[in-house]
């Protein structure tokens, strides 16, 4: 049974096609969906490590990045539980400013790099970050998160997995979060109440931000990081459990609370107290 007329269905089509059409170049103007769908110019592979795409210019920090990349990747599978599941880049540009423009950043960002859904961009602040070369950590970091987006994907990982556990973790894993602010410093703040929120699971459309509740990046990633420290030494092998439930699809909540015997609030208690008790 025809519901429409031919003529209206045909200006149906018409119409939804052009929808669809405004919507995807709206998207394509997107300087992050560009480079998530691998729609750049101007970098080509490097020759020892294919890998690694460079940007004229970029020579001799493509080496490098190649260099780190074995021990890196295998740093980040033994801490995450298993492989990477599918292969990636890492496009290393030439300058901060090509790095802002083709991820979309503003180029008076910090940003070192970044993890899109498939690969890892790499700006050259990297290798001059606050007076110290940290491409190796910030290499890292960046394929922290992109090895938990390839195990969870992008929905599960923004629903289920709450910020803080996912820049704690990258922290761990690539011994960042203390470049801007020290352990004394985060430690004093947390002390003083000033410290970060311990949501339970991710947020959709978006992930909460610290600027949401008053607190600056780099505070957030040394307390996150401090706390996934914490959690490691109070019993190793129920963080490698836990971090292995999430990994493998867990929700957040309950792999905490299966891994540690407690809910989130009373082992961040506990944390709290060990920082009371511990060197000031």
């Amino acid at each position: 049974m025809r519901i429409l007329p031919r003529r209206k269905t045909t200006w149906a089509i018409l119409i939804g096609a052009g929808i669809l059409g405004a919507a995807a170049l709206l998207l394509l103007a997107q300087p992050r969906a560009r480079a998530a769908l691998r729609l750049v110019r101007g970098f080509s592979p490097l020759d020892v490590e294919r890998r690694v795409w460079l940007e004229h210019g970029a020579e001799d920090m493509a080496g490098a990045i190649a260099a780190a990349l074995p021990e890196v990747v295998a740093r980040v599978e033994e801490c995450q539980g298993g492989p990477f599941e599918r292969s990636f880049r890492v496009y290393v540009c030439a300058s901060h400013e090509s790095f802002a423009r083709h991820v979309g950043e503003p180029v008076s960002s910090p940003v070192r790099g970044i993890a899109f859904l498939w690969d890892v961009w790499v700006s050259p602040k990297a290798f001059s970050f606050h007076g110290r070369d940290t491409h190796r950590e910030a290499l890292t970091h960046e394929l922290s998160h992109l090895h938990l987006g390839q195990k969870v994907g992008w929905w599960h990982r923004t629903k289920e997995i709450p910020s803080w556990f996912q820049e704690g973790l990258a922290d761990w894993v690539a011994g960042t979060g203390d470049e801007q602010v020290s352990w004394r410093e985060a430690r004093e703040a947390i002390l003083a109440g000033r410290s970060l929120e311990l949501d339970e699971s991710g947020r959709l459309p978006f992930p909460k931000r610290p600027e949401t509740y008053g607190m600056a990046w780099p505070m957030f990633h040394m307390q996150a990081r401090m706390f996934v420290e914490y959690l490691r030494s109070r019993d190793a092998h129920a963080f490698e459990g836990f971090v292995m439930a999430v990994v493998g699809g867990a929700r957040f909540r309950s792999a905490f609370e299966d891994a540690f015997g407690e809910d989130l609030s009373a082992v961040w208690g506990d944390f709290v107290q060990s920082l009371e008790e511990g060197p000031g």
